[in-house]
């Protein structure tokens, strides 16, 4: 479903991701950890076509959405790209929902912008998705109006609505009260549980362990270690990932 193969990527003169060559099978669920700065939240921004590559290739079910020639300036997403990346969905860390417009239009807009559904369409797979989270009765409210889980919620759904066939969450709930946290996981259980391909960066271990395919250990821009959640939680191989999960058993 998503090919990296030789990626890097900058900031200014910072590197942030070097050469990283990662693959994700259709209806896999991939986490990745790590500590603040590691390049996780720009790996799956790359992903999306949110940020430009430096060097590699990424391909999006077989398809380059963006492709850069060390060197060479990246004149941004391929033309193909541009498409494919419809199938991507991503959910950030700080919802950003539209605070002018209610939940109902926050869900419906992409559908009808970019997708080109009718607006009768677009709602009633809106009230459809937001029944599936929790939040069915909050169709006519502003964000103001919803606790932060609940936008995130709001937030997933608006990314569903768009039909993709991968799901990126980026720290999903790190900006969340743990109280509200359990909520916006387990809609994110059911969808693992329904076969949605996902790759999700988080800081939740329990989660991670509960529902990954597969983990990887990201730091200073590289995949350090990447296995099975049991291998990984229990008895990685790498000394830097023994340090990173330790540091959080100690927290």
């Amino acid at each position: 479903m998503v090919e990296l193969a030789g990626v890097s990527h900058a900031y200014d003169a910072r590197p942030v991701l070097r050469s990283v060559d990662l693959t994700v099978q259709e209806r896999e669920v991939l986490v990745v950890i790590g500590a603040s700065g590691s390049g996780k939240s720009t790996l799956l921004r790359c992903v999306a076509g949110l940020e430009l590559i430096r060097e590699g290739e990424i391909r999006v079910e077989g398809e380059p959405v963006q492709r850069a020639e060390a060197g060479k300036r990246n004149r941004g997403v391929l033309k193909a790209g541009r498409r494919v990346r419809r199938e991507v969905g991503m959910v950030f860390q700080n919802f950003n929902l539209f605070p002018h417009l209610r939940v109902i239009d926050n869900v419906t807009l992409a559908p009808r912008l970019v997708r080109g559904a009718a607006r009768a369409e677009a709602r009633a797979a809106a009230v459809e998705l937001l029944e599936r989270v929790g939040l069915a009765e909050h169709v006519a409210k502003f964000p103001r109006e919803l606790s932060g889980g609940q936008q995130q919620r709001v937030a997933i759904a608006r990314a569903l609505a768009m039909r993709p066939r991968i799901m990126l969450f980026d720290e999903v709930t790190s900006a969340l009260d743990p109280e509200l946290v359990g909520e916006v996981l387990e809609v994110m259980r059911a969808l693992a549980a329904e076969g949605m391909t996902m790759v999700i960066v988080t800081h939740e271990m329990g989660f991670a362990r509960d529902v990954a395919d597969r983990v990887i250990f990201m730091d200073d821009g590289v995949i350090v270690e990447e296995g099975p959640p049991g291998a990984i939680f229990s008895s990685p191989a790498q000394e830097r990932t023994r340090a990173f999960l330790s540091r959080l058993l100690e927290r």
